[in-house]
């Protein structure tokens, strides 16, 4: 099946779509793959914002091409590295958890959600630009973030072989939220 039609698939199920990635047990170029895909998609849905905000940030010394190119490289550069970095992190997580997974399961889950994810922030971006309203694009950011968390969890717990997701759901939002609140209290002093 295409991924198009294996992503469409996942939402019928993340934990048996994350089973069968797990079964077929993709190479390392794949895994790039499905992150390169969708730090594109979730690029693509940044860009009416992205344009908006260089509009207002370019000067004389600094056009809005700049901003733009240094956003895109930036993406394609550091995002995977977080990201594989994260990944990583989550894998020693679980493993403090009683995780026996492997840190190859730990990237595919996160890449994968990416993945499923993506499109459905390109369809937010959509929305945001035709009812330009505050309200519905924080809902739509929170809507996106607690189902990211759900599949991420849904799909972590499988790889890691935990029985419950909602356990690792609840540490990730936990997770977020503490750095989260730890960020904003060493930025603000």
């Amino acid at each position: 099946m295409s991924a198009s039609g294996e992503i469409i698939r996942a939402y019928r199920g993340f934990g048996a779509s994350m089973k069968q990635r797990l079964d077929e047990h993709p190479g390392e170029e794949r895994l790039l793959i499905y992150l390169v895909i969708a730090i594109l998609l979730f690029f693509v849905a940044r860009v009416p914002n992205l344009l908006q905000v260089s509009a207002i940030q370019a000067t004389e010394d600094i056009s809005i091409e700049a901003i733009f190119v240094t956003n895109l490289v930036s993406s394609f550069f550091f995002a995977p590295l977080l990201l594989y970095a994260v990944a990583a992190l989550s894998h020693l997580i679980a493993k403090a958890f009683g995780g026996k997974g492997t840190s190859y399961g730990a990237r595919l889950a996160l890449f994968w959600t990416l993945l499923v994810i993506a499109p459905l922030s390109l369809v937010s971006t959509i929305l945001q630009v035709a009812f330009p309203a505050a309200w519905l694009s924080s809902t739509l950011l929170v809507g996106l973030f607690l189902l990211f968390t759900y599949v991420w969890g849904t799909c972590l717990s499988v790889s890691e072989g935990f029985k419950s997701h909602f356990l690792t759901i609840l540490v990730i939002i936990l997770t977020v939220f503490g750095l989260t609140v730890t960020f904003r209290l060493f930025i603000t002093g």
